[in-house]
């Protein structure tokens, strides 16, 4: 072989050298741009397919997968128009084949979701369509604003026809600028017109200025406030409890304003203040007694378990004193049930004013009552038990009714856990040591060691 017949082989070899690194090179381009591609599409907030020439799925990301909440397999395959509600479809540009659209899509949980679905014809070096890109954007956002945009449009309209609420527009300042004839009849006055003129405008109808400054934050942090209910003020000085729903909105001329609804809810916060008292009211009366104010046997047998429990722990004594009026019923017949009942009401009070906390007094029944003295051993619930009937002797009863009635009691000590160890045979006791103080003339103190 000539030496130039060498040179062109080796040169032909060169060639096919260079040849097959460049295809190798060429296919770790494309395999990385692949990979970024796929990248790309799975990390992407849209949710994307790839259709083959009849449509079917061949590709799809994640994205696309937690939207309508399905795993690959039900997705590859599909028909693209098995996965929307036909009836929904809402074609963007007039198109037989409405590459564009928006349509109800088909959950995993059977639900619906509102998609747009943006489709890419794929072409290869010929003019022949060999698939699509489908890119599908979540219009679930839109659509609520959008409906929330149409009601707001629509109580605007519905401004001037017969509103029940109160409607109105105003500047950030509180200028009012338009209001409906319940918003006027809301704040007392005759006509929209007499309103519009009143100088404070709708600032000067909160009873707390500060209260319309907190709402403006809101406002102009979020657009919207809804449900702010706040105490307002006719010019007459009456109070009006008002609902606010509000909006920020822009005029023709770029101005930013307040577009709102109040609803007086007056009334009902009347009802809800009565209704909260009830039943504070209710569960105040679980525990204590209505005419007295005291506890009652209830809220008694209840504490005195406990006290036991306590008193077991911690070794600390505590007291009963039981009372009965003297000669109550002479008081009932001389002067009448219900001044009867006012007595029994100022013996309370004589009582709750002498009593310091943790002791406590109970309407035990009619004119009984019971006074407990935790940590109170015998000789100090003898002092205390002195003191109470002292107090008695002292006070007139009856002088805001015009009288001047003076009463007195038997007394009853009984001490845990000296005199018993539970709670029927302390109460007993305590009762014994006040009958026999009855038995033997009355108004005076003894305990269960009584002779």
């Amino acid at each position: 072989m000539s030496r130039g017949s060498e040179n062109h082989t080796d040169r032909i070899k060169e060639l096919e050298r260079e040849l097959e690194n460049f295809k190798a090179n060429s296919k770790k381009q494309i395999e990385k741009s692949i990979s970024k591609y796929k990248r790309v599409i799975d990390s992407t907030s849209e949710g994307y397919l790839e259709l083959a020439s009849d449509l079917k799925i061949t590709s799809c990301n994640e994205t696309i997968r937690l939207l309508l909440g399905k795993d690959q397999q039900d997705l590859i395959n599909q028909p693209l128009d098995s996965l929307y509600d036909k009836d929904s479809v809402f074609v963007h540009f007039a198109s037989s084949k409405h590459l564009n659209f928006e349509a109800d899509f088909f959950t995993g949980t059977g639900s619906t979701i509102p998609l747009l679905c943006k489709r890419s014809i794929i072409r290869d070096d010929d003019p022949s369509q060999t698939g699509h890109f489908v890119f599908l954007t979540d219009l679930t956002e839109i659509k609520n604003a959008q409906e929330d945009l149409q009601q707001a449009q629509s109580r605007y309209r519905s401004m001037y026809r017969h509103a029940v609420q109160g409607m109105y527009q105003c500047t950030l300042e509180g200028r009012l600028l338009r209001a409906n004839p319940a918003f006027a009849q809301t704040f007392g006055f005759a006509t929209t017109g007499e309103l519009l003129k009143h100088p404070g405008g709708v600032s000067g109808l909160y009873k707390n200025p500060a209260d319309r400054q907190a709402m403006i934050s809101v406002l102009l942090e979020t657009q919207v406030v809804r449900n702010f209910e706040v105490e307002m003020v006719r010019p007459d000085g009456k109070s009006v409890w008002a609902l606010i729903n509000a909006r920020l909105a822009e005029g023709t001329d770029g101005t930013t304003f307040i577009e709102g609804i109040i609803i007086d809810n007056t009334e009902k916060r009347r009802a809800d203040e009565k209704l909260r008292k009830s039943r504070e009211r209710f569960r105040y009366l679980a525990n204590h007694d209505n005419l007295t104010e005291l506890f009652n046997t209830r809220y008694l047998y209840k504490a005195l378990d406990k006290l036991i429990g306590e008193s077991k722990e911690s070794g600390a004594p505590f007291s009963l004193v039981f009372l009965d009026m003297d000669n109550f019923k002479r008081i009932v017949d001389t002067y009448g049930h219900l001044n009867g009942s006012q007595a029994l009401r100022e013996v309370a009070k004589t009582f709750l004013d002498n009593l310091t906390e943790p002791a406590f007094g109970v309407t035990y029944g009619g004119d009984e009552f019971v006074l407990v003295l935790p940590g109170t051993g015998k000789e100090g619930a003898l002092d205390y038990a002195r003191q109470i009937r002292a107090r008695m002797k002292q006070t007139t009863y009856l002088a805001s009714k015009g009288l001047e009635v003076h009463m007195s009691a038997s007394f009853g000590i009984a001490t845990y856990p000296d005199d018993a160890a539970d709670r029927e045979s302390l109460l007993a006791l305590a009762d014994e040591a006040m009958f026999r103080i009855k038995t033997r003339g009355k108004d005076a103190v003894g305990t269960t060691s009584t002779g």
